[in-house]
């Protein structure tokens, strides 16, 4: 899998914000891609594109995660819907993992244990990052009053570090929103 790094005039962005607004439900979206994209000059992130090796110019899937100094929180991360189910999605995350390697990664993603329309969707992608490299850290939270499960790249968790990235991460953001509280489910 080939990543390249994308920016506000690569030509493939027409085809993110589609993948971006079909993949996520709306409450998954308080940025707009062209938002994300003004991020990228305010702090340090990377949106990725993921190719295949034998097409290289065919866009087919999206990352786009923010870096800190104790690591690296992926926020989205989407595959075309024609491609989902052929093995794609598990190739371009492990080549994802693999640009990541050195320093802790976490992700977040719906807990498929509370109530919601969308609990076999949830239960897929959960299923997906854990058999992608990812652990449960035992650890929720709840964003846009929906309850998220954190994981990592890392089979030990440090909540210090997670919450000092998360700290830093919202106030290079600059919106004076809280830091999402943390929490393990009884």
């Amino acid at each position: 899998m080939i990543l390249k790094k994308l920016t506000a005039n690569h030509p493939d962005i027409p085809a993110l914000k589609k993948l971006y607004e079909e993949a996520f439900p709306e409450n998954e979206r308080p940025l707009s891609i062209d938002n994300i994209l003004a991020f990228m000059d305010q702090m340090p992130c990377d949106l990725l594109g993921v190719y295949p090796d034998e097409t290289p110019d065919e866009f087919s899937a999206f990352f786009f995660g923010i870096r800190g100094e104790s690591g690296v929180y992926g926020v989205y991360f989407a595959t075309r819907p024609d491609l989902r189910s052929t093995g794609i999605g598990g190739k371009a995350f492990k080549a994802i993992l693999e640009y990541y390697d050195d320093v802790p990664f976490w992700f977040s993603y719906e807990s498929p244990f509370e109530e919601s329309d969308n609990a076999e969707q949830r239960e897929r992608r959960r299923k997906f990052y854990l058999k992608n490299g990812f652990h449960e850290t035992g650890w929720f939270t709840k964003m846009n009053g929906t309850e998220f499960i954190i994981a990592s790249s890392k089979k030990e968790f440090d909540k210090e570090a997670f919450e000092k990235f998360m700290a830093s991460m919202l106030a290079g953001l600059s919106n004076n929103q809280p830091l999402p509280e943390l929490y393990r489910r009884d």
